[in-house]
């Protein structure tokens, strides 16, 4: 052994193994030599072996999603263990893949560099994550009315009107309980803009406005939102916008002290703290200088300048919770003219922890998703009032004479004047229920129903409502969070050991119906097969129902009595079992059916899974058991599908049988996501026994890197999920490869594979007897 390999680090071959040579760097090209004179393995030799150890594990985690990120978190590993334990290494390794994960490698090498110094350093054992008390803070958001309303987390807190954002974590004070405070409170500030209409910016306010303070234009084009074109209409819109929202912040808290008294309390003392962490001295002469002294003004209460008395009385008259839009532009634009009109462009200063930033644009998105929802919502409830008309094809509907007086003039009814009936063909209607919650909702935000609302058209004159809103198709199309129907999963990953959060998007939808023609031609195909499952199936539920040859009961088994007469006879004992006893504890089973609709399913393997599939329906049909069936595919993280063909409360009928005749194949096979939210559905449902059952033709796969062991890993922590909440898994293959990747997600007895496609019909309803018998 030569000198060289004597010093050699015990650790320095494994730190080498997980770059690739030649390794390429923003820096320049690195070869082994090169890699070791870099001095990836010093924070390894000035620690434990057990330490160096947890360098090596987060640096391997690191290499698995970009080798890049291990380069540079071994060069600073010494610099960081100065301000994190080692076994916080891991928590904070997931962080940085997170942020890659989110916004890319830049972002991910400036979080490793600065370290303690990068705003998302949120490790310190005084941070309060998200994740923990996600829940209580949701109970806190529906006990301010936002029961309508999400909590998502986001470098910066914000709200779009839909969902409010809040950082991942919050670490600013060394006490837990200040930096839990603080999420309650950045939460009732959103709230807050929420209830006074922050957003809801009308045009007379945008445009009444043209002093020499101001540059008056037309709004650019591009913009969507009349608060940002308020904004525009100034010199310097980014100082207007921080007049705006410090104003505004007051407003709020004069909310938030109205109804909630006991968090101002504690917001006041929680303010005092955070304007001791703003800049020490200011020149209260510049823009950027004075915006700052009046963010300390707001969170101390007392001035740091006594010269601009008036600035603050101006901005102090926002302190009134009943002020509109107009009165904000006002106070904001009075603010504006009285702030220094310098060369030196201003600079806009960070943003109060709770207060975070205005997002007037997502804000508009928001404001527009909703009220198309609330249009949507009234005009499905308007559809069914008006299918049970005698003659619903030609209608005629207004709203009653005095709201349509104040509609048109431009008013703002009280809740208390929320019409109770609507005129139809010259008619009083009452207005049920369901239709006056979503009336409420939309005088709430816009004041009135608007005329469009009032107008049915062809397609929902009958007495269900067709959605007009046809999603999109097609390989380059994504899901949006906040669109119907779609739900935000946890992917599990492997090489990090964690989830990436909130990483695959969902769309719950129902199926296609297809045509009655293929049900017909299944069922004399099949009529024999199906004839005879469903005899076995009987006999489940008769077995249920009546205990045979029973000590004591309600009847006679004459079956049984007959032997004992027999024996009796012949000289034997009889039995004493010749009863029949009424069992009353009858099956308590919930199944949900997952089905496969990958593209590899095209062709017979998808006509066989119709045939399969209706008749397992038909068989079930014979028992009590709950059943739903849903099938699942998509093409990425950002669209997957989970087709609802079946739910648990729909009756078996005509219309799940064209559900079932209209599958058709699709895209790819990335499971975990419509296992975990079936794991949800069957978690909602009562029942003593829970089974996931799914039908598959192959392993996980997708079009981007959910193939291989990512997939399957992702999969079987799915089902690790699924056994915790009680429900057992299943899979039926008829994958024709090697098995192994079955027997690891499902473990060895967790499923079955049959060879013989044409059995798929007549094993599936076996399979299930014998599951749950």
């Amino acid at each position: 052994m030569t000198p060289e390999n004597e010093k050699r680090h015990p650790l320095e071959a494994e730190v080498l193994s997980l770059f690739p040579i030649p390794f390429y760097t923003g820096r320049g090209i690195y070869f082994e030599e090169d890699l070791k004179e870099a001095g990836l393995t010093r924070a390894l030799e000035q620690v434990s072996f057990e330490t160096s150890q947890m360098i090596l594990e987060s640096a391997q985690m690191l290499a698995s999603i970009k080798p890049e990120l291990a380069f540079y978190f071994l060069l600073q590993a010494s610099e960081l263990l100065n301000s994190i334990n080692p076994e916080e290494l891991r928590d904070w390794a997931r962080a940085c893949l997170g942020i890659y994960d989110a916004e890319g490698l830049i972002p991910a090498r400036k979080f490793i560099i600065e370290h303690k110094d990068h705003p998302a350093f949120q490790f310190q054992r005084n941070s309060i994550s998200f994740e923990k008390v996600s829940g209580i803070l949701q109970n806190f958001l529906y006990s301010l009315g936002g029961s309508a309303i999400c909590l998502q987390t986001s470098p910066e807190s914000y709200t779009d009107t839909e969902t409010i954002f809040v950082p991942e974590a919050v670490s600013l004070f060394s006490d837990t309980k200040q930096n839990f405070l603080l999420y309650k409170i950045s939460i009732a500030h959103k709230m807050a803009q929420l209830e006074l209409g922050t957003y809801r910016f009308d045009d007379e306010a945008m445009f009444s406005f043209h002093t020499p303070a101001m540059a008056p234009q037309e709004p650019r084009t591009g913009f969507r939102s009349r608060l940002s074109c308020f904004f525009q209409q100034f010199t310097e819109p980014r100082l207007a916008r921080d007049l705006f929202l410090l104003a505004d912040t007051l407003r709020a808290e004069s909310w938030i002290s109205h109804h909630l008294p006991g968090l101002f309390r504690r917001m006041n003392l929680l303010k005092m703290a955070l304007s001791a962490m703003r800049p020490a001295r200011v020149d209260i002469h510049t823009k950027t200088g004075r915006m700052e002294a009046l963010v300390k003004w707001v969170l101390s209460g007392c001035p740091d300048f006594k010269e601009y008395p008036e600035l603050m009385k101006i901005l102090a008259s926002a302190r009134d919770m009943t002020l509109d839009s107009r009165a904000m532009a006002e106070i904001a634009q009075a603010a504006y003219a009285r702030m220094p009109m310098g060369s030196e462009p201003y600079v806009p200063v960070a943003p109060m922890p709770y207060v975070g930033v205005l997002k007037p644009e997502a804000a508009e998105a928001g404001l527009r998703r909703r009220r198309e929802s609330q249009r949507l919502d009234f005009q499905k409830e308007l559809a069914k009032l008006v299918g049970e008309l005698p003659n619903p094809e030609d209608v005629r509907i207004e709203l009653p004479e005095a709201f349509r007086e104040m509609a048109a003039s431009g008013g703002r009814p009280q809740r208390q004047e929320i019409p109770n009936h609507l005129i139809i063909n010259d008619g009083m209607v009452p207005v049920p229920d369901a239709m006056h919650k979503v009336i409420r909702d939309i005088y709430e935000d816009l004041g009135s129903i608007p005329s469009a609302y009032l107008m049915v058209a062809d397609d929902m004159t009958g007495h269900y409502f067709h959605s007009r809103c046809q999603s999109p198709e097609g390989t380059g199309y994504f899901l949006s969070e906040t669109a119907e129907g779609v739900h935000v999963l946890d992917e599990w990953d492997y090489r990090r050991q964690g989830y990436r959060k909130r990483w695959a998007l969902l769309r719950e939808s129902d199926a296609e119906e297809g045509d009655l023609a293929f049900i017909e031609e299944t069922m004399t195909r099949y009529g024999a097969m199906a004839q005879q499952i469903k005899r076995r199936f009987e006999w489940i539920r008769q077995d249920q129902i009546l205990l045979r040859r029973q000590k004591e009961g309600d009847e006679v088994d004459l079956d049984a009595a007959l032997e004992a007469l027999s024996d009796m006879k012949a000289g034997h004992t009889p039995s004493e079992r010749v009863f029949i006893r009424l069992n009353r504890q009858h099956r308590d089973i919930a199944t949900a059916f997952l089905i496969d609709l990958s593209g590899s399913t095209s062709g017979w393997i998808n006509e066989t899974e119709r045939m399969a599939l209706l008749i397992l329906c038909e068989a079930m049909d014979q028992i009590e058991d709950r059943f739903a069936i849903y099938g699942f595919s998509g093409q990425t993280r950002k669209r997957c599908e989970l087709f609802r063909i079946k739910g648990f409360e729909e009756a078996y009928g005509d219309r799940i049988k064209k559900r079932i005749a209209g599958i058709r194949a699709r895209e790819y096979t990335r499971m975990g996501p419509p296992i975990r939210r079936l794991t949800e559905i069957l978690g909602e449902v009562d029942a003593r026994s829970k089974l996931l059952l799914t039908l598959s033709d192959g392993k996980p796969d997708d079009y981007d890197a959910y193939s291989g062991d990512y997939g399957i890993e992702d999969t079987r922590q799915a089902l690790v999920e699924t056994r915790k909440q009680g429900i057992h898994p299943f899979c039926i293959t008829i994958d024709k490869a090697e098995h192994s990747y079955l027997a690891h997600m499902y473990g060895h007895t967790g499923y079955v594979f049959i060879d013989n496609l044409a059995k798929l019909p007549l094993k599936v309803p076996e399979i299930y007897r014998k599951l749950t018998t």
